[in-house]
């Protein structure tokens, strides 16, 4: 039987450090809504059979982007944080007979990944054990510094990535790492976290640095611009 590919996209959380009761997943982006614009990259990879959009209770917006949504996308109830939102998925998957598969998680203000990227993760993982994420390489010199900011060491960068989304595991996999995360109240910021808490190692593979995730105000401009960028000139698919 042919390995499915299904994504999620956490996207329940209130977004306070954009400092707007909207959402940040909600704002303007280049006309359309930034959530909307992140699926339908999703969208467009044709080996992703489903998505899956994790999203709060009580969210008064979202109900008005669902007429506007590719038909593979559905949605679920979210949870208090992102790794919360992210296991409810999974269960969700497991809960229709996916826990098989494989689960690709992005998050939903990352609205300029390109579709060459994350066509490229597939193939390079190849659904080979554990999976891995997209990453760019740290080119800043890098700092340590105390508490009242006096540098303490400059930090050797040559092994440092920055993890970005999607990333790429088994469903069974990754819900056995966030499960461990939770009931031992371990910290996970990306997903890959939640699997190397199990011991294991997952790949990186080198992805865009115009794969931006909007956390401010100032984002949007410049994720604006990066659309505009790739509008004139088109990565291949």
């Amino acid at each position: 039987m042919k390995t499915r590919i299904w994504a999620i996209v956490p996207a329940a959380g209130a977004g306070t450090r954009f400092g707007s009761d909207l959402p940040k997943q909600y704002h303007t982006l280049a006309g359309e809504e930034v959530i909307l614009r992140t699926l339908r990259r999703l969208n467009a990879v044709t080996r992703i059979s489903g998505i899956g959009v994790g999203v709060a209770v009580d969210d008064p917006a979202w109900p008005g982007i669902v007429p506007r949504l590719p038909d593979s996308v559905w949605s679920y109830e979210g949870g208090q944080n992102r790794s919360e939102t992210v296991r409810n998925g999974l269960s969700e998957l497991t809960r229709q007979g996916k826990e098989a598969d494989w689960v690709l998680v992005h998050d939903s203000v990352r609205p300029c990944v390109e579709v060459a990227d994350i066509n490229r993760l597939i193939d390079e993982i190849d659904f080979r054990f554990p999976g891995g994420l997209l990453a760019t390489p740290v080119s800043d010199t890098l700092k340590a510094a105390t508490r009242q900011s006096e540098v303490t060491q400059t930090v050797s960068r040559g092994s440092l990535w920055r993890a970005q989304t999607p990333q790429l595991f088994p469903v069974a996999l990754l819900q056995e790492g966030l499960n461990k995360a939770g009931a031992e109240n371990l910290e996970c910021t990306d997903d890959a976290q939640a699997v190397e808490y199990l011991g294991l190692h997952p790949r990186i593979v080198a992805g865009s640095s115009h794969n931006l995730k909007i956390t401010s105000g100032s984002d949007l401009s410049l994720a604006g611009a990066i659309l505009g960028l790739q509008e004139r000139t088109p990565c291949s698919e």
